[in-house]
């Protein structure tokens, strides 16, 4: 793995605690903490796309 997404894995994603998940998914914890992970990930995604819209074109078209 590279080393970068390493660190920000460990940085955004804390350890597996099967506290963290729905009964349903407790006896799959690879699934489980794969659909958090994806669940951060695309979170953290969809903050920096918004971060990056320049306020004035939103303006435009509305």
């Amino acid at each position: 793995m590279n080393v970068l997404f390493e660190q920000l894995f460990h940085a955004w994603c804390p350890p597996y605690d099967p506290q963290m998940v729905p009964e349903y998914l407790r006896k799959d914890p690879v699934k489980a903490y794969g659909q958090y992970a994806f669940q951060r990930g695309f979170t953290l995604a969809l903050a920096l796309a918004v971060s990056c819209l320049d306020p004035e074109d939103l303006r435009q078209q509305e």
